[in-house]
């Protein structure tokens, strides 16, 4: 696309939103949901597709730039101050010229700068980055443009947590006790101790019912002292950076590492602000069912020193988890994994220790990070990240030992996830894998594809100033499939 050309001004821009469905197993698969919707129960396991098999790292991202211009907490009661909300996304942007592109990409250039010119993009900012294996960038139009990412953020989680965490590992939530057993009598506390699983339930084979079942096992039906909660594995903040108030319940549960039915089988405040307590009760109402009699009161606190464990019951393996926060676009899943990232790296299981993590895990990938995190999920209106800088870290991973893992973990067009019901139709159906993006104010698309042309492909499409019922999905689908069909 040359600089003086009229209709390369009118160039890229259509590729993302958000997505719906998902398979995976064992353990309940809910609907589909927007991004920014609250998620339902876990579904585990990695669906394989055709997309992207055999996509392998080429030049590093870095070498393509010579030839590149450079283009809150939810207010709950008792919940610790949070940074203020990021202020909007920035008016939209007069698009930036991009370079001319190499004679073979021409035909796609131009295809792409009519798709770029659909009406259902106007006023809006677009960040579009379109990566070919042995032409290199091959369109672009403020492609370094700070934008919402959306739940695109999710994939600086999952990059994060899959180059820090054996993806065998899981997250193990215990049932300890202090002092000594008397035949069917604890002569000491009992202590549930969080261990950051997003998946427990309240009854079924993953839940505190199973967990009252071991205790139970153990002969004791009589627990002398208190019942403990322990949650101190991550900190006490409900929520992140930029949030908006009415996240928490709504679109996510309050975060602990006691996660409980997903931490919203309540909905007032009180719990909203502090869901330990109430998840504490719901054990104790589990321990009933099975006999077992608590004498004393509910303590919230950390686990007295000499502590046993009774029972233990582990979520999916880490690498499933990430399938899942990916392909349903799980909240989440991705604000506790992000607390996990921090205890393991940073010896802090907070966000920001996470995010930390994360950044300093992405920059060794080589890939200047030029963008913000606010939060792990893209719920925040605090995160930035621009179009290039997405589409450069997903090539960049391809190189990696998780790279395949972070591949395959990616919702498939037109059949799993959130992009089950896109892209149908057209050449990036069962090719396309790539991680949507959906809040009022954004939508985003990015991820790997295979052309016509035997090609393969890297693309990040960023669009902001948005409303709920902009119809703009239509426009990025097509963009993405002009890409796809492309036989340079």
């Amino acid at each position: 696309m040359t600089t003086g050309s009229h209709s390369a001004r009118l160039l890229l821009g259509a590729l993302l939103a958000p997505l719906v469905g998902v398979a995976m197993a064992p353990g309940p698969l809910g609907p589909p949901t927007r991004d920014h919707r609250p998620a339902p129960a876990l579904a585990l396991g990695v669906v394989r597709g055709p997309a992207g098999a055999g996509l392998a790292a080429s030049a590093p991202p870095g070498a393509l730039r010579q030839t590149l211009t450079p283009g809150v907490p939810a207010d709950l009661p008792a919940a610790p101050a949070a940074p203020p909300v990021a202020p909007p996304p920035p008016a939209p942007a007069p698009p930036v010229p991009a370079p001319p592109p190499p004679p073979a990409a021409s035909a796609l250039t131009g295809a792409l700068e009519a798709r770029l010119a659909d009406p259902r993009l106007a006023g809006l900012s677009v960040g579009l980055s379109v990566w070919l294996d042995g032409l290199g960038e091959v369109a672009s139009r403020n492609a370094d443009l700070p934008l919402l990412p959306a739940s695109n953020q999710k994939l600086i989680t999952a990059m994060g947590i899959l180059a820090h965490v054996p993806v065998t590992d899981t997250l193990v939530t215990e049932v300890r006790a202090t002092g000594a057993q008397d035949g069917a009598r604890l002569v000491g506390d009992l202590i549930l101790v969080g261990g950051g699983d997003p998946t427990l339930t309240i009854r079924g084979p993953h839940s505190l019912d199973a967990l009252a079942v071991a205790v139970r096992a153990r002969g004791i039906t009589q627990v002398a002292g208190a019942l403990m909660a322990d949650e101190t594995r991550y900190d006490s903040l409900r929520g992140a950076g930029g949030w908006l108030p009415e996240h928490v319940p709504v679109f996510i549960g309050p975060l602990s590492a006691l996660v409980v039915d997903r931490n919203q089988h309540r909905g007032d405040p009180a719990y909203a602000a502090d869901p330990v307590p109430g998840n504490l009760l719901r054990f104790r109402h589990a321990l009933a069912r099975q006999g077992v009699s608590v004498a004393g009161g509910d303590i919230v606190g950390p686990t007295p020193p000499g502590a046993v464990t009774l029972a233990a019951r582990a979520s999916p393996p880490i690498g499933a988890l990430v399938a899942d926060m990916l392909v349903r676009s799980d909240n989440l899943s991705a604000e506790l994994l992000v607390k996990e990232l921090g205890r393991r790296a940073r010896g802090v299981g907070s966000t920001v220790a996470g995010l930390a993590a994360a950044d300093a895990a992405l920059a060794g990938l080589g890939v200047r990070l030029a963008g913000h995190s606010a939060d792990g999920s893209g719920l925040s209106r605090s995160d930035r990240r621009s179009a290039r800088e997405l589409q450069e870290l997903l090539r960049a991973a391809l190189g990696q030992p998780w790279g395949n893992h972070l591949l395959e973990s990616l919702p498939l067009a037109g059949r799993t996830g959130t992009l089950t019901r896109r892209l149908r139709g057209t050449a990036a159906e069962a090719n396309v894998r790539a991680k949507t993006g959906w809040i009022d104010e954004g939508r985003a698309l990015s991820g790997y594809l295979t052309t016509a042309g035997g090609r393969r492909a890297v693309f990040s499409l960023v669009v902001n100033g948005t409303t709920p019922g902009s119809p703009v999905v239509g426009a990025i689908d097509d963009l993405v499939a002009a890409v796809a069909a492309d036989r340079s």
